[in-house]
């Protein structure tokens, strides 16, 4: 059986030929339209058709009628005055089933909403994908974190304390193939993150959850905890944010880490897990 291959790792033309040598079955149209949306992820801009050829090593004719097709079925708009595409409302409903469907969320919410009121900051539920984790749900203080993360927003594994946790639930050949992909593609966001990753990989078995003391930027601190809770071959991840001036690193050791790990022993046990 082949194994699925992410389309993070497929970022041109050149990288899709690649694909499509190892693979004959693999639709190279579909992915070349699912690269061009992919784009709005890192760079959410309006893109002229130039900008995606360019980026993407797609010749423009070719652009331009997948431009149009996304168009047609709602997945970009266009701005006829700038010339440009925006992402569309049907990404967005693309998107609504997996958040729905994500186990015991309805559950959690309110008990997420009372941890991030006491620590003002904000709860997130994620999973991972490739190199990233991607945010399913988060309930914030009204004047929580800094750019709190929404639905569908995306962050390296190696640079949230949720990844980290992920990390530390793997075996050492699992987690060295995975820190090796990710020392070599995303060389700055591994660097900046080395401490803090050896730290919470250290240190995860006896604390019960990862840290991040603000090492991956933006002023904020955190913790992360690995649940037993599938969400179909993904675990779900949670992750306590607070603001780098509201709370410092002791906290996150004393008190943030140990309530979010009730959350979490809350969670598995409503599914059998604990």
């Amino acid at each position: 059986m082949r194994q699925p291959r992410s389309l993070h790792l497929i970022k041109d033309q050149q990288a899709l030929r690649k694909v499509r040598e190892d693979d004959p079955d693999f639709s190279g149209t579909l992915a070349k339209g699912l690269m061009i949306l992919q784009s709005f992820v890192s760079d959410p801009r309006a893109h002229a058709n130039s900008e995606f050829a360019e980026r993407l090593g797609l010749p423009r004719p070719t652009v331009s009628r997948l431009c149009r097709t996304l168009q047609a079925l709602g997945f970009l708009d266009h701005d006829d005055r700038l010339d440009r595409y925006f992402i569309g409302p049907a990404a967005v409903t693309l998107g609504y089933p997996y958040v729905i469907n994500t186990p015991l969320l309805p559950q959690l919410r309110p008990a997420m909403q009372v941890l991030a009121d006491r620590f003002e900051g904000a709860v997130s539920v994620g999973v991972t994908m490739d190199l990233d984790v991607v945010y399913v749900e988060t309930s914030a203080h009204e004047h929580g974190t800094l750019k709190r993360p929404g639905a569908g927003a995306v962050r390296g594994i190696v640079e949230t304390a949720m990844g980290r946790a992920w990390l530390a639930q793997l075996t050492t050949a699992e987690r060295n193939k995975f820190l090796a992909r990710a020392r070599s593609e995303r060389p700055d966001e591994y660097e900046r993150s080395t401490e803090g990753l050896k730290d919470s990989l250290a240190n995860y078995a006896k604390r019960g959850f990862s840290i991040n003391m603000g090492d991956a930027g933006l002023g904020v601190l955190a913790v992360g905890v690995a649940s037993g809770i599938r969400y179909g071959p993904r675990k779900l991840l949670f992750n306590c944010a607070v603001p780098g001036f509201r709370a410092r690193p002791s906290d996150l050791l004393k008190t943030i880490g140990p309530q979010l790990v009730q959350l979490v022993n809350m969670a598995d046990r409503q599914v059998g897990l604990r």
